[in-house]
């Protein structure tokens, strides 16, 4: 096998590579855009790089370390990336937990507003009454209370009365006191 045939070979075996490479990148796509420009412009370097290759033998050897090594980072990529699937996973499940509890507090915004709903229909029964029932009542008590007012007599009009009867039961006293006298005198 010639030199050509051994760097076709494992030119081939880099394109096989960059091809298994891209195969985890779509799995990836979402969360690694920006990454995927630096490796398009990487393959235009390759692509660039194997019309250079003849005078390239010794470092070929040093692009392998360094697929190597991006290997690496592509595996440690995707154990970020797993481990960003599980973060989602538990976001998803915090997102489901939230909606249950929308679902729960939309069900007593629901009971709240029957609530408001009867609250203001009781409240508009409780003025119709006061309107029809109760202030008619109170009109017609404060009518009374105004006409008592004006029977009753005042105050110092009782006061005076009151004396006077105090006096009368004095003299009413000592009138039956002197016919009391006047009977044992017969």
């Amino acid at each position: 096998m010639t030199n050509e045939e051994k760097i076709l070979e494992m030119l081939a075996s880099i394109q096989t590579d960059m091809n298994g490479m891209k195969a985890d990148m779509n799995g990836m796509k979402a969360d690694m855009n920006g990454m995927k420009a630096d490796i398009n412009g990487m393959k235009a370097d390759i692509n660039g790089m194997q019309a250079d290759m003849n005078g390239m033998k010794a470092d070929m050897n040093g692009m392998k370390a360094d697929m190597n090594g991006m290997k690496a980072d592509m595996n440690g990529m995707k154990a970020d990336m797993n481990d960003m699937k599980a973060d989602m996973n538990g976001m998803k499940a915090d997102m489901n937990g939230m909606k249950a509890d929308m679902n729960g507090m939309k069900a007593d915004i629901g009971e709240l507003k029957a609530d408001v709903s009867n609250l203001k229909t009781e409240a508009i029964k409780t003025n119709l009454r006061i309107e029809n029932e109760i202030i008619p009542k109170l009109k017609v008590l404060a009518e009374g209370h105004a006409m008592l007012s004006e029977t009753l007599a005042p105050k110092s009009k009782v006061d005076e009365l009151q004396s006077d009867v105090e006096l009368l039961k004095i003299v009413v006293k000592n009138l039956n006191s002197e016919v009391q006298q006047l009977k044992k005198a017969q």
